[in-house]
């Protein structure tokens, strides 16, 4: 979890997303604008269909709305005429209106009461139990209603009425009866070939006439929505299921106004631009198209441009970091001037290095070389010295000469074996100091023989020292080792002798030297050291910087020594 944190923590952070980040802020403003242009248009569009729509649906239902309009101010007018000349002759003027326009049928003046006062057939009875005098005086003003069975005709109408004022009181309204029929010939041929279908309505949402006869009606009218909800939603389109489940469009608008409304219902084919959720996505599309496209060739440009120059770069950078130098020229492909420029740079710095790498590394086997060459000389030098003193050795006559002479002669020894195993070390800055101890001990065991020579456990850790305490630290444990070999071992094979180096707390070496007693007397073995072999310890202590301790533990004595790890030098 934590690496794919990471990886996603790497990503942000690369060029790429912060371009893409930077293109998006940059492009907002533009696509927010073309989001708005774009619904702006949609909207004009919409605007300008439904505009389209409505006016097909008046043009189509022109005939219904002119015979209803010339109705409604045909009643207005007798309304008017009634109310001056009141009910004398109110019989006469109905009859010889409906005798000369064959559109009605009937005519009546109906007082306030629901008493037909008058009328164009002669007859007068109460209709104040009849729904259709009851809605004409309830609304106050002219309106238009479908009746399936007049009282006088007995037919399916379309009745008008216009309310008659005397001095701003009602006192009763004109119905003229429009035969049905008439009504639905008015509709019956709409626009086949888009399949438009209409219907009108009254404002309380009762169906006057439809397209294709009233039965079909039910048919392409909206299926989950009442008609008297649509009386409200005058001048609007929208899209739903008819009553056949089939998706259409509708559209209403007033056919006159607060009377009657026209509601219009084509298939979807018909309509263009119909799908608003089809267009919404295309308002966002296009922007979204926009920035994928800008952003798309800005990560592009950078990877040509920038991304894989700086990938080579560091690819180079990396191997000539890690140490690789058989092919450092880094060569880029038609970069910008910038990264041309750091091309050249990037070069002269691996030639610069290059050159300086393989002068040093010459200058180092030189002095390697050098090195080893004056250990290897030291040890023949020493080696020569300690031939001559055993020749003149063999020329001595008392012992303790004899004696002295071979007490340097070891010691001579000793400091070539230190040559020559530094003459065998790899490295010239630190030698291991567990190597120079061990070739000590083997030298010392040579030096004494078989007979004497004990068993030497070493524990030695691994540590690097300069020359300059590594040599001290070996010729102590050899003058100490010897003395105690030889005062211990003189007469009798001695238990073993054990040899430890380690590092101690600051960094510190420590040295444990684990020898038996002497002698009965349970001397120190430092004790057991004759003059020279004080001298030498000392000034071996004193190179080194520590301080020596002897101490018994078991029955055998401890000799420790600790002193510092030098950082550079001694």
């Amino acid at each position: 979890m934590r690496t794919r944190l990471k990886n996603l923590s790497r990503a942000t952070r690369s060029l790429s997303a912060r371009i893409a980040v930077l293109m998006t802020v940059a492009m907002l403003p533009v696509g927010l604008i073309a989001v708005y242009q774009t619904q702006a248009v949609i909207d004009s569009a919409r605007q300008q269909s439904r505009t389209s729509l409505m006016s097909q649906i008046r043009s189509e239902a022109a005939a219904e709305r002119e015979l209803i309009e010339n109705a409604v101010a045909t009643s207005n007018g007798l309304a008017v005429l009634i109310a001056k000349l009141g009910e004398g002759n109110c019989d006469d003027i109905l009859r010889g209106f409906v005798e000369g326009n064959e559109n009605y049928i009937f005519a009546g003046f109906i007082r306030s009461s629901g008493w037909l006062a008058c009328s164009s057939t002669g007859d007068t009875m109460d209709l104040s139990g009849r729904d259709t005098v009851r809605r004409a005086l309830e609304r106050g003003g002219s309106s238009v209603q479908l009746v399936q069975e007049g009282a006088i005709t007995g037919r399916s109408i379309v009745i008008v009425t216009q309310p008659v004022r005397n001095d701003d009181e009602i006192i009763g309204f004109v119905s003229l009866s429009i035969p049905h029929a008439t009504v639905l010939r008015k509709l019956e041929d709409p626009d086949s070939e888009s399949g438009l279908r209409i219907a009108a309505i009254d404002i309380e949402g009762d169906l006057i006439a439809a397209s294709l006869g009233m039965e079909a009606a039910e048919n392409f009218l909206p299926r989950d929505i009442a008609l008297s909800d649509l009386v409200q939603s005058r001048n609007t389109t929208f899209r739903g299921p008819s009553g056949t489940g089939e998706d259409r469009y509708f559209a209403v608008t007033p056919m006159i106004e607060g009377k009657v409304m026209l509601v219009g219902s084509w298939p979807l084919s018909s309509v263009p631009g119909t799908d608003t959720q089809l267009q919404t996505w295309i308002a966002i599309a296009l922007p979204v198209l926009m920035w994928i496209a800008g952003v798309g060739v800005a990560l592009f440009g950078i990877q040509q441009l920038v991304i894989r120059h700086v990938a080579k770069l560091r690819s180079a950078m990396r191997r000539f970091a890690l140490g690789e130098r058989a092919e450092t020229s880094l060569d880029l492909k038609d970069p910008p001037a910038e990264l041309e420029e750091a091309q050249r740079a990037f070069n002269r710095m691996a030639l610069l290095i290059t050159d300086g790498e393989l002068r040093r590394e010459q200058d180092l086997k030189d002095k390697e070389v050098l090195l080893r060459e004056v250990h290897h000389r030291v040890k023949n030098n020493l080696q020569l010295i300690a031939s001559i003193m055993n020749m003149q050795a063999r020329e001595l006559e008392t012992d303790e000469a004899k004696h002295v002479v071979a007490e340097l002669q070891r010691r001579v020894r000793g400091m070539a074996v230190l040559h020559r195993t530094l003459y065998n070390t790899p490295t010239s800055t630190t030698v291991d100091a567990a190597a120079l101890v061990r070739a000590v001990v083997r030298d010392v065991q040579d030096l004494v023989g078989v007979r004497l020579a004990p068993q030497i456990d070493t524990d030695l850790k691994e540590i690097a020292l300069y020359p300059d305490q590594a040599i001290p630290l070996s010729l102590f444990v050899a003058e100490t080792l010897y003395n105690t070999i030889t005062q211990a071992c003189s007469d009798i094979p001695c238990d073993r002798i054990g040899v430890e180096l380690s590092i101690g707390s600051n960094d510190d070496v420590c040295l444990n030297i684990d020898s038996p007693p002497v002698d009965d007397e349970q001397s120190m073995p430092d004790e057991c050291l004759d003059g020279m072999g004080r001298k030498m310890i000392t000034a071996f202590l004193l190179q080194l910087g520590g301080a020596m301790e002897t101490s018994t533990e078991g029955g055998r004595y401890i000799t420790s020594v600790r002193f510092p790890r030098a950082t550079y030098g001694a």
